[in-house]
Parts: structure tokens; sequence; C-alpha cells
């Protein structure tokens, strides 16, 4: 009997975070489901440290391949998925136990091609919304991502359709194959979106978002120039999207402390798509600069 979900769990070098995302769902209470981990060439010892650690559990499957990134791992999951539906799930992350019977309630009256939860960042010992919180439940189509990616990779796919198409599998866009994906998969169908929170997000230093912000500046605008080959965009929405990597790379600037680039993004954005209350939040800090902010903070925990 096939299962119902497929979760697949891409995984490199998490040997101590991928454990945990396994373990929550096998804690699932909706039973019906097996468990694909692709791991992508680690080099820590993972696939061996799994494959014993689960040897005796038949409902996980722990493939090997070499490091191709993670669109790749993820692709190589989906084909070898034998469930109805593919939830993706990256292995710093976890389910919450009803995670899959609200999945599959959902499901069951819609049958949609893609469908999302919520989630919630774990920091420390606290618990902090995401930019999805806010999101009224319903459908939603590409639109959506022309102002970034809301939604992370938490998506609970449907196997059989045949509009698919799969992530981008070139290292260059690495870390952005995400967006890529819902942007493409979502210009000619739509996801729906469970008002409630069932995906908890560990927050660390290895997450992707945390890594050399200048090399995420610029596979942002990569991927918008992907985005923008493969969509037919309208001239406003042309500049919604370029106005967003403006913005997301004069955040990454602001972290670094690069206060004229800073300027010189937030400007681009603004001229793009009008002033909004984030561009003017932004300037504000940027006029003391990251590292005072944070030092003053750190001050006032003290």
């Amino acid at each position: 009997m096939h299962p119902f979900f497929s979760v697949v769990i891409p995984s490199y070098n998490r040997k101590l975070y991928v454990q945990e995302s396994i373990d929550s769902v096998l804690a699932q209470r909706f039973s019906q489901f097996e468990i694909i981990v692709v791991d992508d060439g680690s080099t820590d010892g993972s696939y061996e440290f799994l494959k014993e650690k689960y040897r005796d559990e038949k409902r996980i499957q722990i493939l090997h391949q070499p490091n191709l990134e993670r669109g790749a791992a993820r692709n190589t999951g989906i084909k070898a998925a034998r469930g109805k539906y593919i939830q993706l799930l990256d292995s710093d992350d976890r389910l919450l136990p009803e995670h899959l019977e609200i999945l599959h309630s959902h499901i069951i009256q819609l049958e949609p091609s893609f469908i999302s939860t919520k989630f919630k960042f774990i920091v420390g010992d606290k618990l902090l919304s995401s930019d999805n919180c806010h999101l009224p439940e319903g459908f939603y189509t590409y639109r959506l991502f022309l102002q970034g990616n809301p939604l992370a990779c938490n998506v609970c796919i449907k196997k059989d359709n045949p509009k698919l198409r799969f992530f981008e599998e070139d290292r260059k866009y690495s870390i952005k194959e995400d967006w890529m994906f819902f942007m493409e998969n979502l210009s000619d169908q739509q996801l729906y979106l469970i008002d409630k929170v069932t995906v908890h997000m560990l927050e660390h230093k290895g997450r992707s978002m945390h890594g050399n912000h200048q090399e995420l500046i610029q596979k942002t605008f990569l991927a918008a120039d992907w985005i923008k080959q493969r969509l037919n965009l309208s001239h406003l929405e042309d500049k919604q999207l370029y106005s967003h990597v403006n913005y997301f790379s004069a955040v990454h600037s602001y972290i670094e402390g690069k206060r004229f680039e800073v300027f010189s993004y937030l400007w681009k954005s603004i001229s793009l798509h009008g002033l909004r209350k984030k561009h003017l939040l932004l300037s504000m800090k940027n006029i003391p600069g990251h590292r005072i902010l944070k030092q003053l903070k750190e001050f006032l925990r003290g």
C-alpha cells in the first residue's frame, strides 16, 4: 500500500540537526507516510549515522548522492517518492505532531497542486513569528512571491501533476532555488495557505540565509533575471520584482555595515516601486549603523 505522504528531507552536513527533523515526522498523528532523506554528499558522517540509527525503520529511505546542491537533492527525493503528496522539509526544521493531519484534512476537500501551513522561528528559547504569519488563509499565485519568499520551502506538492516544474539544479542559483520554484510553478497554478502554524524553523548560524551577504545579493539578482526570462511579467510586476531585490540587497548591505550601499540600493528600490514604510525604517537604522544598534541592544539586555 502506497503512503499518502512522502516527506522529502535534503541534508548536507546536518548530522546535528537532521535526526530531530526525522523524529518530528515519526511523531506525526497521521501515520500514512514515508520519509526520504537525500544525503547530498555529506562529509560529516551523516549518511552512515542515519543508516545505522534508522536501520529498523521501514518507513525511512536514506538515499546518497554526490554533492549537487539542495535543489538537485529535492528533485531526487521527489522522483523517488511514492506518496500522493510530497511534503518538503529542510533538515533543520521540525513538524509539529498535527502537521500531516491538518494537511490531509484540507487536501481531501481541495485537492490542491500545492499546499502549505505557516511557520515560526525557534531563536534560543523563544518562538518568533515569520513573515507569513499575517497572511490570510486562501489561494495564492506567483504574485505573492514578487516581494520575496515568505514560505521558505514549507510546501506540500501533489505528486501526479503534469505541470510540475522541478527545482533548478544549476549551482549558481543555490540558496534561491526555492523562490524560483514557487515563481515558476505558481505562474499558472495556485498554492493554498492554511492559517495554522505547524512548522518550527531552527534559527542558527548555519542556515543558508546567514552566509556571505555579497554572495546572497549576487544570487538574488541572478534569480530575478532567471524569473524574468521564464515568466511573462507585466511592466509593473517587473518593477515590483526588482524593487524587492534592491531592498533585499539593502538589508544585507546594512548587516555588513556598508552604509553607502544601503542608501544606494534603497534609492533604486524606491524609484522602482515607490516609498514604503520598510524603506524609512531601514534608512533610520542605517544612520547609526547595524554594529552600533547591535551593541546598544546587547548593553540594554545586560
